[in-house]
């Protein structure tokens, strides 16, 4: 399919040839008075051409970004598959910055180096191989303009482009990457920023960052200065060999008028295809990486070390020397066991990695030491999260209705279930005063709860969930003190029989063991 787009494209430029040279023909044979069926034959191939053009050209942009946007639809089906198919400790690494980035924006930027280089390049090789041979039909002693000319243009000047701008192209991806990553975690806390007088000071790295993207840009544009004018030179230096080749000839000749309107004609059309190829191949390392990271997240080996299914009850949970890890190890090693319908508090100053601890037990982190459950290593279970369940501090709400947020955690609940699991958590006023009760929409762009309710709202979900551990990280964190109590005493009723793990600074002081974190 991708092969008939190329002579589509091809095609397009040689009607564009055949447009200008038989215009050339027909004004040429005009002038000289001839029988009117050789005009009539002279006006029919302009008419034959510019339709051939335009057909071609939308042949070529159906079938070319049909077979494009089959790919794209089979690539990003085929991302989503594998991470999918990984368990939840795996497919963390999908979580990264540069993997998102690869997954939205790499994904179809790949698919454009088939449209912006591969296509005009081959289009441009047929185009200007089948003006080299009209111009050896028109006269042979053309192909001594044409054939350097092309081998410079086809060969000579896309290797140079690639040796010297390819890798900066790249590089300035790379830079983006970096950039946007800075950015994102410089504005994270602007406000605190700017009130304290660090702002500057935290978008420092920004703008370094942005410095080195100007210059490379900068040096990435005189290379396309450089180039492009030398193929401007190349071009017009074959406008102006043709043009002299046409006199000498007529000088030596009975050259006929329309073989001279052709030679000048010929050389200002057949080179169109060039100037559609060669701009997008100055940044065709941007394309190249882009098409690189997502090979690399495709065939990249997911690890996976988990083998065992784990279809058990959870009745005991043993952590020996535990030290969960985001980039570098700052846990201080922690112990604990628990059986079912015993309850944990995990308290600790902030930084001693308490919702770290909590990550790596949701199997959401690597960690070193041991998790035992049942006996058995977690790190080896591939389905934890069927029965390990929790919340973390910054719980998301989705931009859908109060009914659809709860049942992520259960797609089987009933109605009764949702509206017990609000109540369970004191949110049932706040479902009477939706107009649509359950089925009113709420989140990013729907938002009609408070910080409050929302921390509430991610509770009931995992309450809905039905799992054998809970672990729920600060559940009652900026609450009234007689809310939280009775949140307090309304989950460990629910929960009654099942492992139970809060994290938290304050309350929650009936529950059976306590571990204190320090760092």
């Amino acid at each position: 399919m991708m092969l008939i787009a190329y002579f589509l494209g091809a095609f397009a430029f040689i009607g564009g040839i055949g447009l200008t040279i038989s215009s050339g023909w027909l004004i040429t044979m005009a002038a000289s008075h001839p029988p009117i069926l050789t005009l009539g034959v002279a006006i029919v191939m302009v008419r034959f051409f510019g339709i051939f053009r335009s057909a071609a050209r939308y042949g070529e942009r159906l079938m070319s970004h049909r077979v494009v946007f089959a790919r794209l639809t089979q690539l990003r089906v085929g991302i989503y598959s594998r991470i999918a198919s990984a368990s939840i400790t795996s497919a963390r690494r999908f979580n990264s910055g540069t993997v998102v980035k690869t997954i939205v924006d790499d994904v179809e930027r790949a698919q454009e180096y088939q449209l912006r280089i591969k296509l005009p390049h081959a289009s441009a090789v047929i185009s200007l191989i089948t003006g080299a041979l009209i111009g050896l039909w028109v006269r042979p002693q053309s192909l001594f303009i044409t054939v350097p000319v092309c081998a410079m243009l086809l060969g000579v000047i896309p290797v140079l482009i690639k040796s010297r701008s390819e890798q900066l192209a790249a590089e300035i991806e790379s830079n983006e990457n970096r950039y946007t990553a800075q950015v994102q975690s410089s504005v994270h806390g602007v406000i605190e920023a700017a009130i304290y007088g660090y702002l500057d000071q935290n978008l420092l790295a920004s703008k370094i960052e942005e410095e080195r993207i100007k210059n490379k840009e900068e040096r990435l544009l005189k290379n396309i200065f450089a180039y492009a004018t030398l193929t401007n030179l190349l071009i017009a230096g074959s406008v102006v060999g043709f043009a002299g080749l046409a006199y000498s000839l007529s000088q030596t000749l009975e050259l006929p008028p329309v073989q001279v309107t052709m030679l000048i004609f010929l050389p200002l059309v057949i080179f169109e295809a060039i100037t559609a190829w060669y701009p997008n191949l100055f940044v065709a390392g941007k394309l190249i990486k882009s098409q690189r990271s997502v090979d690399d997240l495709m065939e990249g080996p997911i690890e996976e070390n988990q083998t065992a299914s784990l279809e058990e009850e959870i009745r005991k949970i043993e952590v020996d020397q535990l030290t969960v890890t985001w980039d570098e190890n700052f846990m201080v090693p922690v112990s604990f066991g628990l059986t079912a319908g015993e309850k944990l508090v995990i308290r600790g100053r902030s930084g001693s990695g308490k919702s770290t601890l909590a990550m790596g037990l949701l199997s959401l982190l690597p960690y070193q030491g041991s998790i035992k459950i049942n006996g058995n290593e977690l790190s080896t279970y591939k389905n934890s999260n069927s029965r390990i369940v929790g919340t973390v501090q910054r719980s998301h709400i989705f931009n859908t209705t109060l009914r659809e947020n709860l049942k992520i955690a259960n797609q089987d609940a009933t109605d009764q279930e949702l509206i017990d699991a609000l109540h369970c958590v004191e949110l049932g006023q706040l479902l009477e005063e939706m107009a649509f009760g359950l089925d009113t929409v709420i989140g990013e762009f729907g938002r009609v709860i408070s910080g409050g309710e929302a921390k509430r709202l991610a509770i009931a979900r995992v309450l809905l969930a039905k799992a054998d551990v809970y672990i729920l990280d600060e559940p009652t964190e900026h609450l009234d003190q007689e809310l939280a109590k009775r949140l307090e005493a309304s989950i460990s009723k629910r929960l009654v029989s099942k492992i139970l793990i809060v994290i938290t600074h304050s309350g929650w002081n009936d529950l059976d063991k306590t571990l204190t974190m320090s760092r």
